[in-house]
């Protein structure tokens, strides 16, 4: 039923862009198609699938166009064409148009199940990413660069934790992620959420930032209490909110900030850059 309702809503975006003054070859590099399949969207007739149906599928057409006129990114595109069709799904409208009784995975699918948990955690790193992009002082950034993690309340391995690929850069000052947040994306930040969570359940992301004497004296300004390490093994029962590495031979001292969420801990980040800038 899916399988329909996608191509029916890119038909009918066809359309409301021709109706704005596209041209073919256009319309085809914006949803992705052949001029020649745009040709048969625009001569052939709109199909009702269901009438309980039309209402999102038309909203998901208008979305499409809105978005493309306004020269959004492809993954924000598909983001939300994948919220509408489990919106869809969730409510219970595809039950009535398909020959299975009293069934009910569409509707828990994303709110009871794994897919829901993974785009909650991919949510809160951009969250998260939203909280630390912008001025960033100088003292508080690593070479080898900050990054963010946010792991799934079950995950054991780095496959369950998501990070930004590539890590965040500086761009004049600036920080800025370059890329989407993805799933395995950061093996070393990975390993240190894991290994920190272990009898700290409440732990779920973490931001990695230099240590330094500016850093240390901003914690302390904050009262912001940490755990020292030796980089790779994390003290059973550690305490605070916050694991430092002094560095050690071609590695630089590092701080990991940790929060009930990644968005938490980039929050806290965000408090110890200021307290920097103010001078500790």
């Amino acid at each position: 039923m899916i399988n329909r309702m996608f191509p029916e809503a890119r038909k009918r975006a066809a359309r409301r862009l021709r109706g704005s003054g596209w041209k073919q070859v256009d319309i085809a590099a914006a949803l992705g198609v052949t001029q020649a399949m745009v040709s048969r969207y625009l001569s052939s007739d709109t199909e009702i699938i269901s009438p309980g149906l039309e209402r999102d599928i038309d909203k998901m057409a208008a979305d499409m166009v809105s978005m493309i006129e306004s020269q959004r990114g492809d993954a924000e595109i598909i983001s939300a064409i994948c919220s509408a069709c489990f919106a869809v799904r969730e409510r219970g409208a595809l039950c009535s148009v398909h020959p299975v009784e009293n069934c009910r995975v569409c509707m828990n699918i994303r709110s009871q199940g794994p897919v829901g948990k993974r785009k909650d955690v991919l949510d809160d790193v951009r969250a998260a990413v939203s909280v630390l992009e912008g001025r960033m002082p100088a003292e508080i950034i690593p070479e080898v660069r900050m990054n963010i993690a946010s792991a799934l309340p079950d995950a054991k391995m780095p496959a369950g934790v998501v990070a930004i690929p590539g890590r965040l850069v500086e761009i004049k000052g600036e920080i800025k992620a370059l890329t989407e947040p993805e799933f395995g994306a950061s093996s070393h930040l990975s390993r240190i959420l894991l290994s920190a969570r272990e009898g700290r359940s409440e732990i779920i992301g973490v931001v990695n930032t230099l240590f330094n004497d500016a850093v240390e004296r901003a914690l302390k300004k904050l009262r912001i209490g940490f755990t020292e390490f030796d980089g790779e093994n994390i003290p059973p029962g550690w305490k605070g909110r916050c694991l430092v590495y002094r560095g050690g031979y071609g590695r630089e001292p590092c701080l990991y900030v940790f929060g009930a969420s990644a968005k938490e801990a980039a929050e806290t980040v965000r408090r110890i850059s200021l307290a920097v800038l103010e001078g500790g």
